[in-house]
């Protein structure tokens, strides 16, 4: 089981790092999904159930933040609920105060998926993954540590391609 974690897991990394440099929210979305279904398996097979079930979570979330301009989708009582579940997940998986980690990293996930703006999300990312890192540090997930560096990676380059075309569109319009 151990090795078949780990296989997941490097599936899971070369998947990441698409994530955060999507251009388009509904690429991140679609993107974002794939890695957690992948990633539930992979915390599943570790015994890492905390992370399992949120990534399980993250992928019913995904599927409505995707509808958002549907009408049954569009309610910003959907963000409060998946924020308060994962909150609540955190709490039944509980491990430990290792499992507040990936806890509060996914409800800034929740938040961050939320929003329309690219930009935005890759902001709220940040601290995301970074506790998702540490939480796979603690759990001793090579391959999830990886992800989550190759994600804190993927974040940085999207904001620094979004930096630079706001400062090109800036001089273009002086």
């Amino acid at each position: 089981m151990e090795t078949a974690a780990q296989i997941l897991g490097v599936v899971g990394i070369a998947m990441s790092f698409f994530i955060y440099i999507a251009r388009k929210r509904s690429s991140i979305l679609l993107c974002k999904f794939s890695c957690d279904v992948i990633w539930a398996a992979h915390y599943f097979l570790i015994g890492a159930w905390s992370g399992a079930a949120l990534n399980v979570l993250a992928m019913a979330r995904e599927t409505v933040f995707f509808n958002k301009d549907k009408k049954w989708a569009s309610s910003k009582l959907w963000m409060y609920l998946f924020a308060g579940l994962t909150l609540l997940s955190g709490i039944l998986t509980w491990e430990g105060p290792s499992s507040l980690l990936p806890a509060v990293g996914s409800v800034c996930a929740v938040i961050s998926f939320w929003c329309t703006n690219p930009l935005n999300i890759r902001l709220l990312a940040v601290p995301a993954q970074g506790l998702w890192t540490i939480y796979n540090v603690i759990h001793r997930s090579l391959t999830g540590g990886i992800s989550s560096g190759l994600q804190l990676l993927s974040v940085l380059l999207g904001l620094a391609r979004d930096l630079h075309e706001m400062k090109a569109k800036k001089t273009a319009e002086k």
